[in-house]
């Protein structure tokens, strides 16, 4: 009867806190200049710890230990600590694993981005049932070329999905992103928390078609909800025309 009442009280528990029950082991190869090693990366709401014979490579982190997460395919994850490098004058130190069983897992990247303390990069968008309130085809612009996808706009998230270039998707919460701009109708850009040399990662959105005039509202009321408020109510598809008579009675 206590086995039963035990099981039973795990389960709701489980039920009612299901971050709790969250772990996941990837057998892994760390990646070296030289001589790469292997062993496994635990994943749980509480920490990352990568478990290896290599006890000199060894590591627990608390997600506050990591400065970047950086998810680059199924097959391979990148933790930026604020560990220094003094080889590399004193550089965060960067650990890139390759996985070499299973993957990394549209839950996986849910988990880590909802634990993390800083703005987690995915190419892994977690897994959702939602329709978003805008969707364009682009050109993902890259210093040489690009790539072909589709940007989506969700009320609390903005999605870029490329099937050519799958590596180059990104998720990003409107809270990971750091600014919005749109220089001109045919444009659209991001600027993000994601780690570049010279400064924060851009990302250039050549649009293959018009987004509706409100669109833009709608990102800006998301990406800037304390510094812009419109009348106190968000903007919303549909309240585009509304929005803009607005705006010209104000600047009037």
């Amino acid at each position: 009867m206590n086995l039963i009442l035990f099981i039973a009280t795990l389960l709701i528990f489980f039920a009612v806190n299901p971050a709790s029950a969250q772990s996941y082991e990837l057998p892994v190869e760390h990646e070296h200049t030289f001589s790469d090693c292997r062993g496994t990366l635990v994943i749980t709401p509480e920490r990352i710890e990568y478990k290896t014979a290599h006890k000199e490579d060894a590591r627990t982190w608390r997600y506050a230990d990591l400065r970047q997460i950086k998810i680059q395919s199924p097959n391979s994850i990148e933790l930026v600590s604020y560990e220094d490098q003094k080889r590399m004058m004193n550089r965060d130190r960067v650990f890139k694993f390759k996985v070499l069983e299973g993957e990394i897992t549209s839950e996986i990247s849910a988990l880590l981005v909802e634990r993390a303390t800083r703005p987690v990069v995915t190419s892994m968008a977690p897994a959702t049932e939602d329709a978003p309130a805008f969707k364009a085809l682009v050109k993902h612009l890259h210093r040489f070329g690009g790539c072909i996808g589709t940007l989506k706009v969700y009320p609390d998230r903005v999605v870029y999905e490329s099937e050519e270039t799958p590596s180059d998707s990104r998720y990003w919460r409107y809270g990971d992103i750091q600014n919005f701009s749109q220089s001109e109708r045919y444009r659209f850009e991001i600027v993000t928390f994601e780690d570049k040399f010279g400064g924060p990662k851009a990302y250039n959105f050549q649009l293959r078609e018009a987004l509706p005039a409100y669109a833009y509202d709608y990102v800006w009321t998301g990406v800037y909800p304390s510094k812009f408020r419109r009348e106190e109510r968000l903007a919303w598809p549909g309240d585009g025309e509304g929005i803009s008579a607005d705006r010209k009675a104000r600047n009037q």
